[in-house]
């Protein structure tokens, strides 16, 4: 590479190494989690793009914060939390 990597910029990947998924920080893989905010439970009506019928967890890495239910691509979300700080774990 030809431009600096890792040092200025926070965070971001390199799916050229393996996993696309995988996120470094300053060179180093950076495996993390997010803390839990409560918040009040509220109900939204959402979309899916595809019409799908299924239950989903709405999650971040490390805390589910909601779950919807979809009928045919439409349906109702349940939320309770936030998705908090951010945490680096080993």
């Amino acid at each position: 590479m030809t431009e600096p990597c890792c040092e200025e910029r926070a965070y971001h990947g390199h799916p050229e190494l393996g996993d696309p998924n995988q996120v470094y920080f300053r060179g180093r893989p950076f495996r993390y989690r997010h803390t839990l905010n409560w918040r009040w439970p509220a109900v939204m009506r959402v979309r899916a793009a595809a019409p799908l019928t299924k239950v989903v967890l709405n999650r971040y890495p490390g805390v589910v914060i909601g779950v919807a239910v979809y009928v045919k691509g439409r349906g109702l979300s349940l939320l309770w939390a936030r998705p908090g700080r951010t945490v680096q774990v080993a």
